[in-house]
Formats: structure tokens, C-alpha cells, sequence
């Protein structure tokens, strides 16, 4: 249920878009896709693949090739946002 976000247009087009993310809803079985550049300053975001969990206007940011249970371990070990990151994992298996 977690929507992946974009940047922006893939290669400033919205056909390639739209085929990218039909890809990644397909294949993936991805909670859903938005496009919000400001996201990615708002949070910091310079290196993709990236999760943020937010709570309270907070927010926990990671980075780095690691699966969605493994990011939301880390939070929940040590984050600001921990008692969300560990809602979401006890609802989820």
C-alpha cells in the first residue's frame, strides 16, 4: 500500500511514463504510483531507491538497495517515527 513516488516524466514524456509505471504496478504489484518532485526535496531524497515514514511532522528517511521490511526494521530500531514504522510492520506480516 506503499505508493512508489517519481520525480518527474521519464525522458520528459508522459507516454514513456505511463509505460513505466504500468511496469511497475504490474510487475511489482506496487501499491500505487505518484509523480511529486517536491517530495524528494521536502525529505531530502538524493539517491533512489529511498523510503520515508512520516508521523507528527517527522519524518525518517533511508536510502540504499534494501528490501521495504528491512528499511522498515532499521526505523523501528532507532527512528523518530519508530512506534509508525512498527504499526506497519505488525499489520503487515
Amino acid at each position: 500500500g506503499i505508493p512508489a513516488t517519481l520525480r518527474g516524466m521519464v525522458k520528459g514524456d508522459m507516454r514513456e511514463t505511463a509505460n513505466a509505471v504500468l511496469r511497475l504496478v504490474n510487475e511489482d504489484k506496487r501499491g500505487g504510483v505518484q509523480i511529486d518532485p517536491n517530495a524528494f526535496g521536502t525529505y531530502g531524497i538524493n539517491a533512489v531507491p529511498a523510503l520515508v515514514v512520516t508521523c507528527d511532522g517527522r519524518y525518517d528517511r533511508i536510502a540504499g538497495n534494501l528490501a521495504l521490511r528491512e528499511a522498515l526494521t532499521k526505523i523501528a530500531e532507532s527512528g523518530d517515527c519508530a512506534d509508525t514504522a512498527k504499526a506497519i510492520l505488525a499489520a503487515h506480516p
